[in-house]
């Protein structure tokens, strides 16, 4: 079933800082990037900020525009490591094998930036990745997006890796832009143009060595907070619960009383009333789900104490140290040491 522009899902503003980084490497200045998007260079740094649709396609409209280039994606994929990605970075990246790292992004992909479908396969010694279902957008975006999220996951897959991805063949839904011996180049593959959809092959015995980077519990416990993310509610439950899932919808953002009575569709008096008729507070919710997953990346990953203090929010290592404190007598980096006490 072909997607709609209903199906695609609003982007965090904070996705474009990679590509953005690139066009400024290549001599692009933000305002011309960011030109007729009406984003502020301030707001890609909030964690809260949500742009539109038509932003970001008119973001990338510009990047074609200012560097003249049909295949200016390969580059702006370059940008795009798994930490960029969140909870989902950090799901892949603590994967066991290979295997299980594709499953993810089959799984969680619409908690990647990419609007295509991700799925794998596996056809005796060789294994395929691809995107396929393709956004409605105007051809020359597209291209640019499969370009992108293709040159990304070969980033991503080395890192995951430890080594370079050993490609082996690529097929692209686009003719090259009479620039095949540049994409031959970039992927260091024989590549096929004008396929059906955009795909990855390579040999299938990576497929369950074990990662660099593995780390089982804590991937499990990082696909158990994606799940949550992606989560719908299919039965109508406790008001307290619909409040919870808004306030664990993104990772790393931690919304304040009036984002969510705005999602609720009410008034911050209303809500307040609401959860105090199931005897909770809006703090006191915060707060408990924020020490809840303190605790589990303390005593279940090898993340450091200041990358899980951005996980919950925090701007600051030092206010997340003093409000661990304040929850459970103890600093994080004591409660790491001796989870059990």
């Amino acid at each position: 079933m072909a997607k709609t522009l209903q199906d695609l899902p609003p982007h965090p503003m904070r996705s474009l800082l990679p590509a953005l980084g690139v066009m400024e490497d290549l001599g692009f200045d933000h305002q011309s990037c960011l030109k007729g998007t009406g984003i502020l260079l301030s707001q890609l740094k909030d964690s809260n900020a949500r742009m539109s649709l038509q932003q970001e396609l008119e973001f990338y409209r510009n990047t074609l525009e200012l560097s003249g280039n049909p295949a200016i994606g390969l580059q702006l994929g370059e940008s795009f490591v798994p930490q960029r990605y969140g909870l989902f970075g950090y799901a892949l990246l603590s994967a066991p094998t290979f295997r299980h790292a594709l499953a993810l992004a089959g799984k969680f992909g619409r908690l990647t930036f990419s609007f295509f479908t991700l799925n794998y396969g596996v056809a005796g010694k060789h294994t395929w990745f691809e995107m396929s279902e393709p956004p409605p957008f105007e051809r020359e975006l597209v291209d640019l997006y499969l370009d992108r999220d293709l040159s990304a996951a070969v980033v991503d897959f080395s890192e995951l890796l430890g080594k370079p991805f050993p490609a082996e063949e690529l097929y692209l839904a686009h003719d090259g832009h009479g620039r095949q011996s540049l994409y031959r180049e970039h992927f260091g593959c024989e590549v096929h143009f004008s396929a059906d959809t955009g795909k990855l092959i390579f040999s299938s015995s990576i497929l369950d060595d074990p990662l660099p980077q593995g780390d089982p519990e804590s991937s499990s416990h990082f696909q158990q907070q994606c799940q949550l993310l992606l989560a719908k509610l299919t039965t109508h439950g406790h008001f307290v619960d619909d409040v919870r899932m808004l306030i664990l919808s993104r990772p790393g953002f931690f919304p304040d009383i009036d984002y969510v009575a705005e999602k609720l569709d009410m008034s911050v008096r209303t809500l307040r009333r609401r959860l105090k008729a199931e005897g909770a507070t809006y703090r006191q919710l915060t707060d408990e789900i924020r020490f809840g997953l303190a605790r589990e990346y303390l005593a279940k990953t090898r993340l450091p104490v200041e990358e899980i203090s951005v996980l919950l929010g925090y701007t600051e290592p030092g206010n997340f140290s003093h409000a661990f404190r304040r929850w459970s007598g103890q600093s994080p980096r004591d409660y790491k040491r001796n989870p059990a006490s």
